[in-house]
C-alpha cells in the first residue's frame, strides 16, 4: 500500500540518519537544511524514494523553528497573539493539576474544591494523566509529549506553533554571505557612502570570489542582498557617512566612566567647532568658529571657553587654564542674581581670601587636579606642559578617536547646540546635511558677540538648569544644578585658593628656542628685528641663564611685539618689531610664513641685510591687498579676520594680566616701554560750544558747490 505524504515549507523530515527542515519547494525540487545548518538541493522523487526518508509530526527538540539562538521565553514575551499565550497558559494549569493535584502547582495557593477526587496526590501520576487525556479529549501519548516539552522549554514548550514561529529571516542565506557581508560592512565604515546594489555588492562578491574561489558562493538578487544588508549591518553603506564614521568611533568593549568626587578633580578640555557662522563687518564676510571648553566632571561645571576663528593655537589653550582660575567678571547689563555671591557659599570668607571675587559672576573658580585632554595639537605643546609643570596639575590624554573617553565634555556640546546655537543667526548645522541654504546670508553676528552670547548663556543658564548627572546626596531621584553641586562640595571637599600671579600671561608664552643674543640692533626672532630702551643696557651682555643667551617670549597671535624679562628689576618689557608702522595691524605667526614664503619665492635670502625690508614691504603688500575691495579673496578675508580676532584676544589677555598687578606695588623706576595695557580707555565727548539740544536737520544751509563752468565764465 502506497502511503501518502504532504510536505510544505518549514516542515520536519529525517533524511540520512538526520533532521532537516524544508525551505523551499521549486518544481521537482526541494531545498533543505539541517539541523546543523548545512544547504542542500535534492529533487523530490528522490527524496521521497530514499530509505532514510522519514516526515516528523513534532519538530525536534533542538531546532526551534530554525530560530536557533534565540530566546523561546523572550519570543513567547513578545508575542502578538493574546490568544495563543492565553491557551498556553491554561495548558500550563491543565498540567500542574495532572502533576500537583492543584491548577497553581502549590497547595498553600489552591482554589475551593481543589483537589479533586482523579487529581488527588495520593494517586499514581499514570492515573491522573488518563483523567487529564479524558477531560482533554487528548489521548494518553499526547499528555506525556506536552510534560516532556513542558519541563524542558517551559511554557514556549506548550504554545500552539502554528500560532506562534519563530522566525529567522537569515535561515536561508548562506552563513559565509553573512559573514562576508559583515567583513565588508566593516571595512567601509570610513568610506564615502555609496549604493548597496552596486559597488558594495561588487566588493562582497569579490571578497567570496577570493576567499573561496571564484564563482563557489554566489550572492543573493538584488533585492534580498538589500534586504539581508539592512538586517546585518547597524549603518547600511548608502546611509551618511558620518553616522558610519561615529559608530566606527565607538569602543568595541564596555564603557568607561570617568569619576570624580571633588571639584577640580577631573577637568575636561576639548574643541569643536561651532554651529554658527561668525560676521565679519570690515570684510563683509563671514567664516567659521571654534570653541574650546573646560568643564569639571564632579559638578558639571563649564569653567571657562574661548571662542576663536578656526584653527585653534597653543596659547589659547594655556590661557584657557589661567582662565578656569580666573573669576569672569559681571557684564553691566547682567542682573545681580547671576553674582558669585549667589552661588550659596561662604561668600565672605571666600572673598576674605581673593578679593577679586567681589565682581565676580556666578561661576566656580577650580583649582584643576587632573587635566583630561584629547589628542590635538594645541594641548601637546609645550606652553600647556609649561603650564601645568608650574601649577603642579597633572596631564592624561584620551585614546585618539575615542569621544566615549570624555562623554561629559562631548554631551555638552550637544547641549550648546540644542540650547544656543540653533537659536543664533547664522546656525548652520552640525554638517552639511543638516545646512540651510541662505546660513551665511543670515549671519548678523560677530565673534565677539558670540562670545557675549555664550558667556550669559553660561552664567544665567547652564549653571543654574539641573543636570540628569547630579543628584541631591541622599536622593537619587532628586537633581541639582552644577551651581548647586559646587556648593555641596565645597561642604566636603573645601576651597582651594587659585593662583594671582601677575605676570601669567607673560609667563604662558612660548620661548624662542635657544634664547636670542642682544645685538647693538636689537634682538633677532623668526627673521624679525625687535628693540626697545631696555636693550641697550644689555646689549652684548651675556644673560645669567646658562647657555649665555636671553630668553625671549612672543605671542604667535601678535608677532608686532616680544617680551623681554629683566632679572635686575623682576619687570617685563616689550619689544616692538623694528620696521613695525604706526597703521599696520596685528599679524600672526601664519601670516608672517606666507610673507616670508613670497619673499623667498622672489629669491629671498633671509641671511641678505635687506631681508627685513623685503618682509616689511611683502607684509605690507598683503594687507593692502586685503584692504583693497577689487583684490579681496576668501584666503586674503581669512588672513585678515583671523589677524584682528586673534590681535584683539591677544590686547585683552595682556591688558588683562597687566591690571591685576596690585595697586600698592609701584613698579621701579626708570621703567622704559614697560609693558601697559594696549586697551584704550574710553573719554567723554565735551559739548560743542553754543550747541542747542533741539536741533533741527533742516534749518541747517547747504555748502555751496563749486562750478568749474562758473568760475571759467567770471
Amino acid at each position: 500500500m502506497d502511503q501518502r505524504y504532504r510536505i510544505a515549507a518549514e516542515d520536519w523530515i529525517e533524511f540520512e540518519e538526520e533532521k532537516h527542515q524544508v525551505t523551499g519547494l521549486t518544481g521537482a525540487l526541494v531545498r533543505l537544511r539541517s539541523n546543523s545548518g548545512h544547504h542542500q538541493t535534492i529533487m523530490l522523487s528522490v527524496l521521497l524514494t530514499d530509505p532514510s526518508f522519514r516526515a516528523l509530526a513534532v519538530p525536534p527538540a533542538d531546532a526551534d523553528n530554525g530560530a536557533a539562538g534565540l530566546d523561546p521565553g523572550g519570543v513567547l514575551a513578545s508575542l502578538k497573539d493574546k490568544q495563543a499565550r492565553d491557551d498556553a497558559l491554561e495548558l500550563e494549569a491543565h498540567l500542574y493539576e495532572a502533576t500537583t493535584g492543584y491548577r497553581s502547582g502549590d497547595p498553600l495557593d489552591k482554589e475551593s474544591g481543589e483537589p479533586r477526587p482523579q487529581y488527588h496526590p495520593d494517586l499514581l501520576l499514570s492515573a491522573r494523566i488518563v483523567a487529564k487525556a479524558a477531560e482533554l479529549d487528548l489521548t494518553e501519548r499526547r499528555i506525556w509529549q506536552l510534560l516532556e516539552g513542558w519541563q524542558e522549554k517551559g511554557l514556549w514548550g506548550l504554545v500552539d506553533r502554528r500560532k506562534a514561529r519563530l522566525k529567522n529571516p537569515l535561515r536561508n542565506i548562506d552563513e559565509r554571505v553573512i559573514a562576508a557581508i559583515r567583513e565588508q560592512g566593516a571595512a567601509e565604515r570610513r568610506d564615502s557612502s555609496s549604493s548597496v546594489s552596486t559597488r558594495f555588492r561588487r566588493r562582497t562578491q569579490n571578497r567570496l570570489d577570493a576567499d573561496y574561489g571564484p564563482g563557489v558562493v554566489e550572492l543573493p538578487k538584488p533585492d534580498t542582498f538589500r534586504r539581508v544588508v539592512k538586517l546585518i549591518l547597524h549603518r547600511s553603506p548608502s546611509d551618511p557617512a558620518y553616522q558610519r564614521i561615529s559608530d566606527a568611533n565607538q569602543p568595541d568593549r564596555t564603557f568607561g566612566n570617568v569619576l570624580a568626587h571633588r571639584p577640580g578633580q577631573v577637568v575636561m578640555l576639548d574643541t569643536t567647532p561651532l554651529d554658527v557662522l561668525a560676521f565679519d563687518p570690515a570684510m563683509n564676510d563671514t567664516y567659521n568658529v571654534e570653541l574650546t571648553v573646560a568643564i569639571d566632571v564632579a559638578t558639571r561645571s563649564i569653567l571657562a571657553w574661548r571662542l576663536t576663528p578656526l584653527g585653534t593655537k597653543a596659547i589659547d589653550i594655556g590661557l584657557l587654564l589661567a582662565d578656569i582660575m580666573t573669576p569672569e567678571p559681571m557684564r553691566p547689563q547682567w542682573a545681580d542674581a547671576l553674582r558669585y555671591q549667589m552661588l550659596r557659599v561662604p561668600y565672605e570668607r571666600h572673598l576674605s581670601v581673593d578679593e577679586r571675587l567681589a565682581e565676580a559672576a556666578a561661576r566656580p573658580v577650580i583649582y584643576p587636579e587632573t587635566l583630561l585632554y584629547d589628542h590635538g595639537k594645541p594641548y601637546k605643546s609645550d606652553v600647556v606642559k609649561r603650564a601645568c609643570r608650574k601649577w603642579k596639575i597633572d596631564l592624561q590624554d584620551a585614546r585618539k578617536l575615542k569621544p566615549t573617553d570624555k562623554p561629559q565634555v562631548e554631551r555638552l556640546f550637544g547641549t550648546v547646540r540644542e540650547q544656543l546655537s540653533m537659536h543664533i543667526a547664522g546656525y548652520k548645522g552640525f554638517n552639511v546635511a543638516h545646512r540651510g541654504q541662505h546660513v551665511a546670508e543670515q549671519a548678523r553676528w560677530t565673534l565677539d558677540e558670540i562670545t557675549e552670547f555664550f558667556a550669559e548663556y553660561v552664567i544665567a543658564v547652564y549653571q543654574n538648569q539641573h543636570h540628569r548627572g547630579l543628584h541631591l546626596h541622599g536622593f537619587p531621584d532628586l537633581n541639582v544644578s552644577p551651581n548647586e553641586a559646587y556648593a555641596m562640595a565645597l561642604g566636603s571637599a573645601g576651597y582651594v585658593d587659585c593662583p594671582r600671579d601677575p605676570n601669567l600671561y607673560y609667563e604662558l608664552l612660548p620661548i624662542a628656542d635657544g634664547g636670542r643674543a642682544i645685538n647693538s640692533y636689537g634682538v633677532e626672532l623668526n627673521y624679525l628685528i625687535y628693540n626697545a630702551d631696555v636693550l641697550y643696557q644689555l646689549r652684548r651682555a651675556k644673560s645669567p641663564y646658562d647657555n649665555g643667551r636671553w630668553p625671549i617670549r612672543y605671542d604667535p597671535r601678535n608677532l608686532l611685539h616680544a617680551y623681554f624679562h629683566n632679572p635686575s628689576n623682576n619687570t617685563w618689557y616689550t619689544l616692538r618689531w623694528t620696521k613695525a608702522l604706526n597703521d599696520l595691524q596685528p599679524f600672526t605667526d601664519i601670516t608672517l610664513r606666507e610673507a616670508r614664503r613670497l619673499v623667498e619665492l622672489r629669491a629671498g635670502d633671509p641671511k641678505d641685510k635687506d631681508f627685513q625690508e623685503q618682509i616689511a614691504k611683502a607684509l605690507w603688500d598683503l594687507q593692502n591687498r586685503a584692504d583693497a575691495p577689487e583684490m579681496w579673496t576668501k584666503t586674503d578675508r581669512k588672513r585678515h579676520t583671523r589677524d584682528l580676532h586673534r590681535g584683539e584676544a591677544q590686547a585683552q589677555d595682556e591688558a588683562r594680566s597687566t591690571r591685576a598687578i596690585p595697586a600698592n606695588v609701584s613698579p621701579p623706576r626708570p621703567v622704559p616701554e614697560v609693558v601697559e595695557p594696549t586697551v584704550p580707555s574710553l573719554h567723554a565727548v565735551p559739548d560743542l560750544p553754543g550747541e542747542d539740544d533741539d536741533f533741527d536737520p533742516f534749518a541747517v544751509q547747504p555748502a555751496e558747490v563749486w562750478n568749474p563752468h562758473t568760475s571759467q565764465e567770471g
